[in-house]
């Protein structure tokens, strides 16, 4: 059930990246600070999952192979859609003081 939300996500936040990557403000100083900004916001999200599964399954109640596995597999895609999302938003702040200036 969970793959039909983050999987569509998943390929929008994609393209997302290719498309900042590929335009001429990723080029700039303001784009490489966003890039670094929406990384920095996507790097956490791995490590606080699995943490947070780890201690669900250690301390709350014991969780199957499968669905361990499950969680882990849904992790990777999660903090590529966080990253996406970093970026439209970080995008929407460069146009604004781009506007400004």
């Amino acid at each position: 059930m969970s793959a039909l939300i983050v999987v569509p996500l998943y390929f929008i936040a994609i393209y997302i990246i290719f498309s900042f990557s590929r335009s001429k403000e990723s080029k700039s100083a303001k784009g490489e600070l966003a890039q670094l900004k929406a990384l920095s916001w996507s790097t956490i999200v791995f490590p606080v999952g699995w943490l947070f599964m780890e201690v669900y399954r250690r301390f709350s109640q014991s969780v199957s192979l499968e669905t361990y596995r499950d969680f882990i597999t849904m992790l990777l895609p999660i903090t590529i859609i966080v990253y996406g999302i970093s970026l439209v938003l970080l995008r929407k702040g460069l146009k604004e003081t781009k506007a400004i200036d």
